[in-house]
């Protein structure tokens, strides 16, 4: 009876291997994320920057500590990720957490809420007011140009500053809160409920300000980081993280 316990013990130990090996080798295993998916010993050779920004989503938190924020987003199934791998992962649905740009930690990815429905939307606020909170400063930025889709939010120490979102393709504004920043008042931006955007009001508003996602970089480039010039700056070679949020 010893015998069998332990020969079935055998079977499964070499089975177990055997099957974790096949996963561990199918790119296409649905058991695996699709970062690890594709994951090559080139993942982890560190890079240089690499540009992003349009038709995504992103935070920018002021500072060094990734772990924290990867905690706070609830981004798991980390696995550290160059640039190349991270950035081409973030348009495919998984979040990458970059290395540290001048103080700011960029956290990008499909996977993060758009903001562009009041339940993503609260969502955002809610981890922008948590990152704030921990960190002084938190900032989240959004575009889309096939929908015309362009957001931008900031946080300071827990407290949400400023909201602007605009739908194009809706023609309105989801979302507009708080002052605006210095950047936006040289702007006549759009407000949908406001008279002047109005078809039949006769106030001249032909110098309205509809944001696009070349607008979007400009804010974010005032406000902390522009990532659709990364590459244009000698930043060191480097890594950051790669994983899926926290449903």
């Amino acid at each position: 009876m010893t015998y069998i316990i332990i020969a079935g013990i055998v079977v499964l130990i070499v089975f177990s291997s055997w099957y974790a090996k096949k996963v561990d080798q199918n790119p296409n295993h649905p058991y695996k994320p699709s970062y690890q998916k594709s994951r090559s010993t080139t993942m982890t050779i560190a890079d240089n920057p690499i540009n992003f920004g349009y038709k995504c989503m992103w935070f920018a938190i002021k500072t060094t500590k990734q772990q924290e924020v990867a905690e706070i987003v609830g981004v798991t199934h980390l696995v550290k990720s160059n640039w190349e791998n991270g950035i081409k992962e973030a348009y495919n649905k998984s979040i990458f957490i970059t290395p540290v740009i001048n103080d700011w930690t960029l956290v990008v990815g499909w996977g993060l809420p758009r903001g562009d429905s009041k339940d993503s939307l609260q969502k955002i606020k809610k981890l922008i007011t948590a990152l704030s909170a921990r960190f002084g400063e938190a900032q989240f930025f959004c575009t889309h140009r096939v929908i015309e889709y362009h957001c931008w939010m900031k946080s300071m120490h827990g407290n949400i500053d400023r909201v602007y979102s605009y739908h194009g393709e809706l023609g309105e504004n989801p979302n507009i809160y708080g002052d605006p920043t210095e950047i936006e008042l040289r702007y006549n931006l759009v407000d949908a409920s406001s008279k002047e955007t109005q078809p039949n009001d006769s106030s001249n508003n032909e110098d309205l300000t509809y944001p696009n996602e070349e607008f979007v970089m400009k804010i974010a480039r005032d406000w902390s980081i522009d990532p659709s010039t990364l590459d244009d700056k000698k930043y060191p070679k480097s890594l950051g993280m790669i994983g899926f949020l926290r449903q």
